[in-house]
């Protein structure tokens, strides 16, 4: 018998060896397309033996597309402008976790130490994140079966190929969820995961807004709480201030820690690329040759036009500059099969965003800061829980952003790594319940004691909703397994 924590553990691991399996299978019996994008430079002085070719032989097809620039930053660091747009903290995490690796199995050599490495990374912080998700979907939706249905659904989550490629996905998610969950909590230390989460993408800034939502929410729920005590006036109202001015240094402090990262990522690239000495001794020479025959710009180059700028922020210009991102950039003819693409996961998140701002006008009105819902058969009659008021602010802001700025088709693991709503609101729309009561009973019996047995796996019937929701999840994993390993578009 397993408890449902446990289940989702399972099940996490359990998925990420089948996407593990699929990828291998489809980079062994299809050619990879010959794509315009980037490939890290190889160095020829380096040792390939038989143990390399066999961890390339199982995990090429997890280097493709952006992995390519994580992997060339884990061995090299930052020796391009391009690179710029890849934060740190992933890359950094595989070069530390390879060295360990390169000591132990001493046959590979960095390349496949790398690879392995971003591997073992990636496996490791989904399987957290899929049970933090659940931890986090009990508070708020309040009930096991549903938090347990979209922890099981974020395992086949339609961008799932990115969360086992060498992409930093699985790390976001891990720190995005941890931070909603603590900033439920009402942590102090919270300003660490949500650093680390900026530190990882730059989508991480976001999240501040999360502590921030809940400090003043607490704040609200206290002043009404102690406005109700006219007996003791004077003293509420002293202690209200004291707790008041006690709760904004706190959040201060978590604002100012939360995006000290940030910061110091921008004072270190400016320091690199724009300050002239000699930044090129550290950068090997086949590196250097690599660049210039791509026209790649190096560190020190007097090409880098973000560096006379007033705010010298790389990441915006250098996305301007070589991927085209802009307010409706990518609005053309040309890229309506990434538009036809990216449909189903913005239409369930404004789908989502609908209903929820329908069914609690008056509570949006008030932010959902003042507790103007009292009557708990209102509340059980509703589809959404209240509590989701500031997670649907938090995935408006990813939706509107992906539709007006990205490309269009990042939408899919941009949000299935930043947002829980999508798996909510497909976990609330599907029809399985599981035998017994609804409120402690997450599973029927003979799937409680399997480690891979799931409810979409068993149940008997299906509604038109459960088969969208199982095709659109599984058709994108088994889609995006294919499509990514041969180098196909789907980034």
């Amino acid at each position: 018998m397993y408890d449902e924590r446990k289940k989702v553990v399972w099940f996490a691991l359990i998925s990420r060896v089948a996407i593990l399996i699929l990828q291998f299978i489809f980079n062994l019996i299809c050619p990879d397309h010959h794509a315009d994008a980037f490939r890290g430079p190889v160095d020829d002085s380096d040792k390939v033996t038989f143990c390399d070719n066999i961890i390339a032989f199982l995990f090429n097809g997890l280097t493709r597309w952006d992995g390519q620039y994580f992997i060339h930053i884990a061995k090299y660091g930052y020796t391009y402008e391009n690179v710029l747009a890849f934060y740190p903290l992933y890359p950094k995490l595989i070069q530390l976790v390879a060295i360990f690796i390169r000591k132990v199995f001493f046959l590979l050599n960095i390349h496949s130490s790398i690879i392995v490495a971003a591997v073992l990374i990636n496996t490791v912080c989904f399987v957290k994140s899929a049970v933090i998700l659940y931890d986090l979907s009990k508070i708020v939706l309040k009930k096991k079966s549903v938090a347990y249905k979209a922890a099981i659904l974020y395992c086949i989550n339609p961008a799932s190929i990115f969360f086992s490629a060498i992409y930093s996905e699985s790390l976001f998610a891990y720190l995005t969820y941890y931070s909603m969950l603590e900033s439920i909590k009402l942590n102090p230390y919270v300003c660490f995961p949500i650093g680390l989460s900026i530190f990882t993408r730059s989508n991480g800034m976001v999240n501040i807004g999360f502590p921030i939502y809940f400090s003043f929410k607490k704040l609200c729920d206290g002043l009404l709480t102690k406005s109700e005590n006219f007996s003791l006036k004077t003293l509420s109202r002293f202690i209200f201030k004291v707790t008041t001015l006690q709760s904004l240094c706190l959040l201060c402090n978590t604002i100012i820690i939360s995006i000290v990262p940030f910061l110091l990522l921008q004072i270190y690239n400016y320091i690199l690329f724009c300050i002239p000495h000699s930044n090129q001794t550290f950068i090997p020479e086949h590196i250097i040759n690599y660049g210039t025959i791509n026209n790649l710009i190096l560190p020190g180059s007097d090409k880098i036009e973000w560096c006379s700028a007033k705010i010298p922020i790389a990441y915006t210009s250098i996305q301007k500059k070589y991927w085209n991102v802009g307010l409706f950039k990518y609005y053309e003819i040309k890229q309506t099969p990434n538009f036809i693409l990216a449909f189903p996961i913005l239409y369930i998140m404004i789908k989502c965003i609908k209903e929820y701002f329908l069914e609690y006008r008056e509570y949006c009105f008030t932010l959902g800061l003042i507790e103007n819902i009292k009557n708990k058969k209102f509340i059980e009659a509703k589809k959404y829980p209240p509590e989701m008021f500031v997670f649907i602010i938090h995935g408006l802001f990813l939706t509107i952003f992906c539709i007006l700025f990205v490309h269009i088709q990042v939408s899919t693991r941009l949000i299935s790594s930043a947002s829980p709503l999508i798996y909510w609101y497909c976990a609330l729309i599907m029809s399985y319940e599981p035998c017994g009561d609804n409120d402690t009973a997450y599973e029927n019996d003979k799937n409680v004691s399997s480690r891979w047995k799931v409810f979409f796996l068993t149940q008997k019937k299906y509604s038109f909703e459960d088969k969208l929701v199982i095709f659109y999840f599984l058709g994108y994993t088994i889609l995006g397994s294919f499509m990514f390993p041969n180098f196909l578009p789907w980034t």
